[in-house]
C-alpha cells in the first residue's frame, strides 16, 4: 500500500519544478504511464476501510488517481447498470460512494482532467446512468452541469455531454437548471487539431488556452463522435426548454439553428418538428410570421412547409386576428397538436393572440374605458379588469388603470407611448447595466469568431483555396512571391495567439 501512495502522490500539480507548460506536460504524461503499470486491483484494495483511496486522496490536488480510483471503483460493480439491483448501495443517489462520485465532478482541476479526458467522460456517463436507473434523473444535473463548467468555463464546445445534460433535464422537467449551459454560445465543434499546432508549447493540454476547442477535440476522449443529429437534437430539446420558461425569443435562435443547418437537399426530422414549433413562436415574439433565414436549403424548406399546412393555417388565423377562425383551427386540428406535442404552445398562441389584440389597441387609443376592453372580449367589467392587470403585471403591456370620479367611478385603461414612462420604463442605471451585460457578450463572441477564423486558417480546405486564389490573381507570374500567410490585422495578433514565454504558475 504505501509503494501504490508513493506512486500516487508522485504527480503534484504546484510542485515548484514544474515551473513551464513542458515540464508540466512531460511530468503528467509520465505520470499516466506510471499508472497504467498498476494492476487495477490494486485501486480498490482497501475500500470501505481506512486503508480507502477515496479516502486518502483529495479529488482536487490528486485529480487522476482519484478519478483512477473512482473508475476502477465503478468498473469493479459494473459500470452499465440495467436494473437498480445492479447498482451497489453506495452508488445509488445519496450513498457514500455517490457523493464521492458528486464531489469528484464538482471538485477536480481542470487542467488534470485534459489528460484524461476518456475516464473522465465514462465517469460522468456512469452518473447519468445511474440517475436514469433508478427514476431520479434530476440528481445528475447539478454535478454533470458543474462538470461541464470546471472542464470549459464556456461550454461552448459541443461535446456529447451537452446532449446527455440537455436530455436529463427535459425528461425531469428541469428547464431553469439548463439555463446556465443553454445560455452560453455553442462556438466550436470537437475538432481535429493538426499534429504541428499540438507541439506548440503553448497548445499543450496544459497550457493557458483561450479556446476550449484547443483540448477538447476528437481525440482528447471529453467527447464522443459529433454529427448533424447531435447538434439538431441539442438545438430542438434546448428550444423545448426555453419554452418551458417562456424565453420564446432564445428558442426561436435555437429552432432557427436547426433550419440553417447543413441538409443534402433533404429535410431532417428535427428540422420538421423545429419548423412546426418556429411557427407559432415567431407569433410568440414578434407578433408576426419572420422569414425563413437565406441559409436555410431551400430544397428541406419546401419539404417540411409542405408537411406543416395545419401549422400554417393557424398562423395565418392569428396574423389576421380572425378569433373565431383561429378557434376553430385550433378544435380541428388538436389530434395534430396533441400528436407533435405541440398542444400547450397552441394554447399559448390563442392565449397570445388575445394579448396581441388588447396591445394593439394602443394603436388607436391613448385611453379606453375598461367597460368598452371588456365588450370586445365578452368579458363581464371585473374579469377584464383582472385580466389586464395580469397583463401589465406580467410586462406585457405598458400600461395603468386609472379611475376617473364621474356620476360614477369609471376604470380606465391608459397606454404609455414608449420605455420611458410608465410600469416597463428603466432608469438609467437599468439601461446602463443591460448596455455592459450586452457589450461584454458581444466582446465575448467577438473572440470566439476570431478563434474560429484562426482555426479555418489552419484547414487544408483553406489554404486550398488561398492557393487557387493566388494562382487567380497572378496568372502569368508562375514564380511571383510566396502567398501571405498572415493575418490583416499584422503579426502581432497572430505572435499572441502563439507565445507562451511566462511560466505556468
Amino acid at each position: 500500500m504505501a509503494d501504490l501512495l508513493s506512486i500516487l502522490f508522485s504527480f503534484q500539480p504546484d510542485a515548484p519544478e514544474l515551473k513551464s507548460n513542458l515540464e508540466y506536460d512531460r511530468q503528467v504524461r509520465n505520470f499516466l504511464s506510471t499508472l497504467a503499470q498498476v494492476p487495477p486491483n490494486a485501486f480498490i484494495k482497501g475500500a470501505d476501510t481506512g486503508q480507502d483511496l477515496l479516502e486518502i486522496l483529495n479529488p482536487t490536488v490528486n485529480t487522476i488517481a482519484y478519478l483512477y480510483a473512482l473508475l476502477y471503483r465503478i468498473q469493479s460493480y459494473g459500470d452499465h447498470p440495467k436494473s437498480i439491483k445492479s447498482i451497489p448501495d453506495g452508488f445509488r443517489p445519496q450513498g457514500p460512494l455517490w457523493r464521492k462520485l458528486v464531489e469528484f465532478l464538482e471538485t477536480f482541476d481542470p487542467v488534470q482532467v485534459r489528460y484524461v479526458g476518456g475516464d473522465w467522460r465514462r465517469v460522468v456517463e456512469y452518473a447519468e446512468r445511474v440517475a436514469r436507473v433508478v427514476g431520479m434523473p434530476g440528481v445528475a444535473i447539478a454535478p454533470i452541469r458543474s462538470a461541464m463548467i470546471r472542464l470549459d468555463p464556456s461550454t461552448g464546445t459541443f461535446t456529447s455531454t451537452h446532449l446527455l445534460f440537455i436530455r436529463l433535464c427535459l425528461e425531469a422537467r428541469a428547464y431553469v437548471a439548463a439555463l446556465p449551459i443553454l445560455d452560453n454560445y455553442i462556438h466550436s465543434l470537437p475538432s481535429h487539431i493538426p499534429r504541428a499546432v499540438q507541439e506548440q508549447e503553448s497548445s499543450l493540454p496544459c497550457a493557458d488556452l483561450t479556446n476550449s476547442s484547443d483540448y477538447v477535440t476528437t481525440r482528447s476522449g471529453h467527447t464522443e463522435k459529433i454529427t448533424i443529429s447531435d447538434v439538431q437534437e441539442y438545438y430542438l430539446l434546448g428550444a423545448m426548454a426555453y419554452l418551458g420558461v417562456r424565453k420564446y425569443k432564445q428558442a426561436l435562435h435555437f429552432l432557427e439553428h436547426i433550419l440553417v443547418s447543413p441538409a443534402a437537399n433533404i429535410a431532417s426530422g428535427f428540422m420538421l418538428e423545429a419548423y412546426k414549433k418556429w411557427i407559432l413562436v415567431t407569433y410568440l415574439v414578434d407578433g408576426a410570421v419572420l422569414a425563413i433565414p437565406r441559409t436555410a436549403n431551400p430544397s428541406a424548406i419546401k419539404q417540411v412547409r409542405a408537411a406543416s399546412k395545419a401549422y400554417e393555417a393557424l398562423a395565418d388565423a392569428f396574423k389576421n386576428m380572425e378569433h373565431r377562425k383561429l378557434h376553430a383551427q385550433v378544435d380541428v386540428g388538436a389530434p395534430i397538436w396533441a400528436e407533435d406535442g405541440n398542444h400547450g404552445l397552441v394554447k399559448e398562441l390563442v392565449d397570445h393572440s388575445q394579448r396581441v389584440y388588447v396591445s394593439n389597441l394602443q394603436r388607436t387609443y391613448s385611453a379606453i374605458p375598461v367597460l368598452d376592453v371588456a365588450n370586445m372580449l365578452n368579458q363581464t367589467p371585473d374579469q377584464a379588469e383582472a385580466y389586464l392587470q395580469s397583463l401589465i403585471d406580467g410586462r406585457y403591456l405598458n400600461a395603468r388603470i386609472g379611475r376617473i370620479a364621474s356620476p360614477t367611478e369609471v376604470a380606465v385603461l391608459r397606454f404609455f407611448p414608449d420605455l420611458t414612462q410608465g410600469p416597463l420604463a428603466k432608469t438609467e442605471k437599468q439601461q446602463y447595466i443591460e448596455l455592459m451585460e450586452q457589450t461584454e457578450r458581444t466582446n465575448l463572441l467577438a473572440e470566439q469568431v476570431k478563434a474560429a477564423d484562426y482555426r479555418l486558417s489552419l484547414t487544408k480546405e483553406y489554404l486550398e483555396h488561398l492557393r487557387r486564389q493566388n494562382r487567380k490573381s497572378t496568372p502569368n507570374n508562375a514564380g511571383g512571391e510566396a502567398m501571405d500567410m498572415t493575418w490583416d490585422d499584422g503579426v502581432d495578433q497572430e505572435e499572441d495567439i502563439m507565445a507562451d514565454d511566462e511560466p505556468r504558475r
